[in-house]
């Protein structure tokens, strides 16, 4: 289910990171006469293609907002535990919402639909905000303490 969770908020997200969008085409080399068979030319497409279209797969390790999250989490808990207990409940509560979302969300109208898609691309961006902050200010204090 967790899995499935963190599909939903990527797509709800738009897979959105801090990282600027680059878009590029990669055309194949010209072909030489060879043995070997030609390895076909490959696109990368724009990330807004998961906003409007659902069956395309963003659970890729590198993509996506919840899961840069989870690993964000992930270092948190090896920076402060404290601070990564009480985020991990609120990102948990997160996925268990998006999740029972997800399974009534083709049942509503657009307009529910928009407002709700809308709240959980909002809220999936805040607690990575909050995870990453707390990462920062984590760091920040033990780099002070340092002597």
């Amino acid at each position: 289910m967790p899995a499935l969770s963190v599909t939903v908020l990527l797509w709800l997200s738009g897979c959105q990171s801090n990282e600027p969008e680059t878009v590029s085409n990669v055309t194949p080399a010209p072909q030489q006469h060879s043995n070997s068979t030609p390895l076909p030319s490959a696109q990368i497409a724009p990330a807004e293609a998961s906003l409007t279209d659902p069956a395309i797969n963003t659970d890729t390790p590198s993509s996506g907002t919840a899961t840069v999250c989870q690993h964000e989490l992930a270092a948190l808990s090896k920076i402060n535990p404290a601070k990564y207990a009480a985020q991990k409940a609120i990102f948990d509560n997160l996925l268990k919402s998006a999740s029972l979302y997800s399974t009534v969300r083709e049942d509503v109208n657009a307009q529910t639909k928009d407002t709700m898609d809308t709240l959980y691309k909002y809220k999936t961006q805040k607690i990575c905000n909050d995870i990453e902050q707390a990462i920062h200010e984590s760091l920040v204090s033990r780099g002070e303490s340092v002597k």
